[in-house]
């Protein structure tokens, strides 16, 4: 027997070290620029939305960010060719498009993709308040099975209909563009910051 792994959605998650500098500059940076920006509304419901402007920044702080993202995005993008037996991998340009969101009591964001995006992100600066018993989910990611839904088996749950991660500071997770997510309302009193991004391959 074979049992094929058709149709996998590859979902990276890294916990990258060293990071508490750069997380606490660009806290501090996002946050003074919140306080005179309004933003944008997009998919959040509350909340404060940068415009997605980070990776064009020049400075040395966002410039920081912008090579620790577009490194990993070229990692999992040569893993997933390897796995597909794409050796060489051909040269490809990348284009990075990252927004700051900090969220604060009672925010969320709805459901959304990116379908122009090869590849989207979320890196958590500051996952702000851990959630207690009766919020278990607060601020939590989770992103959503593409395919069409099986009927459901009671207390056998064969396929599940959405994966949910924990944010934490230092904490990036890399899925592909197309699939969908949202954030559960943030119940805590710290600000949740987390810098969101895309990366759009083409060959070159």
């Amino acid at each position: 027997m074979n049992a094929l792994p058709l149709f996998e959605t590859p979902v990276f998650i890294f916990e990258i070290p060293g990071t508490e500098a750069l997380n606490a500059e660009l806290a501090r940076r996002l946050l003074s620029e919140r306080a005179v920006n309004a933003g944008v509304h997009v998919s959040n419901r509350g909340g404060w939305h940068s415009v997605p402007d980070l990776s064009r920044r020049q400075d040395p702080v966002f410039r920081e960010l912008s090579e620790l993202l577009v490194a990993h995005f070229r990692h999992v993008t040569n893993e997933v060719a390897r796995v597909r037996g794409i050796q060489p991998v051909p040269s490809y340009g990348l284009a990075l498009t990252a927004w700051a969101m900090v969220m604060e009591h009672g925010h969320y964001t709805v459901t959304h993709d990116h379908p122009d995006a090869t590849w989207s992100s979320a890196y958590y600066i500051d996952p702000g308040d851990t959630p207690d018993e009766e919020q278990p989910e607060s601020g939590h990611l989770t992103l959503i099975d593409p395919r069409r839904g099986s009927a459901p088996v009671l207390g056998l749950e064969l396929f599940p209909t959405t994966f949910s991660l924990r944010p934490a500071a230092g904490l990036l997770v890399i899925f592909p563009g197309w699939l969908q997510h949202y954030v559960h309302p943030y119940q805590g009193k710290r600000p949740r910051i987390c810098v969101a991004a895309n990366a759009t391959l083409r060959l070159t």
